[in-house]
C-alpha cells in the first residue's frame, strides 16, 4: 500500500520512492507526495525522474486499493528508484482554492444553513452549488463581504484528515 506523504506534510514538493508495481497506464510507488484527489480537489501532476529520464505524471488515481501514477512516457520497471516532483505552482493554487471553498462553505452554512450540493475546482477557480432556490447578485455580494471578513480575520488554518463519520458528526 502506498504511503501518501502529503497527508502528513501538504507542503512537501519532492520525494524519493521505489516502484512497487506497473499497473495499466502507470506505476505504483511505495510512497508519494502526489495528492490523489478528493474533497473536490483534483489530483496532482508533476514528474518522475529515473535513470536520467524524466516522465510526466499526468495524474494519480486510486485503482483496486492502489495509488497509480499515470505517466506520459516510459514506465520505470519494478524496483526502480525514482525522484518525484510536484507541479508545485498548480498544487499550491489548488490548496489556496480548496481553503477558500472551505471558507465559503463555512460562511454559507453558519449564516444561511445551506449545504453544498456540488461543485468543481481548478487552480484559482471554482464553482460551488448550494441548496438555495434562488440566488441573486445582491445575495452573492453579501456572501462575498462575509467571506472577506473571515479572510481579514487571518485565522490559523489547521490541516487534518477526518473520517466521514467525524466530518459529519
Amino acid at each position: 500500500m502506498t504511503e501518501i506523504l502529503c497527508y502528513e506534510d501538504s507542503y512537501l514538493q519532492e520525494f524519493d520512492a521505489e516502484v512497487t508495481a506497473v499497473v495499466g497506464k502507470g506505476v505504483v510507488l511505495d510512497h508519494t507526495a502526489f495528492y490523489p484527489g478528493g474533497g473536490g480537489q483534483p489530483p496532482d501532476t508533476g514528474t518522475l525522474t529515473f535513470d536520467d529520464q524524466e516522465v510526466t505524471v499526468k495524474r494519480i488515481r486510486r485503482t483496486d486499493g492502489e495509488y497509480v501514477h499515470e505517466l506520459d512516457g516510459e514506465f520505470p520497471p519494478v524496483g526502480t528508484k525514482v525522484h518525484g516532483a510536484l507541479d508545485w505552482e498548480r498544487r499550491y493554487q489548488l490548496m489556496r482554492t480548496h481553503t477558500a471553498l472551505h471558507i465559503l462553505c463555512g460562511v454559507v452554512w453558519r449564516d444561511y444553513g445551506a449545504q453544498v450540493t456540488g461543485g468543481n475546482m481548478e487552480p484559482l477557480k471554482a464553482r460551488m452549488d448550494f441548496e438555495f432556490e434562488n440566488m441573486t447578485a445582491e445575495f452573492a455580494h453579501e456572501v462575498e463581504g462575509l467571506i472577506n471578513k473571515e479572510v481579514e480575520a487571518a485565522r490559523d488554518i489547521e490541516i487534518g484528515n477526518l473520517s466521514p463519520e467525524e466530518a459529519f458528526a
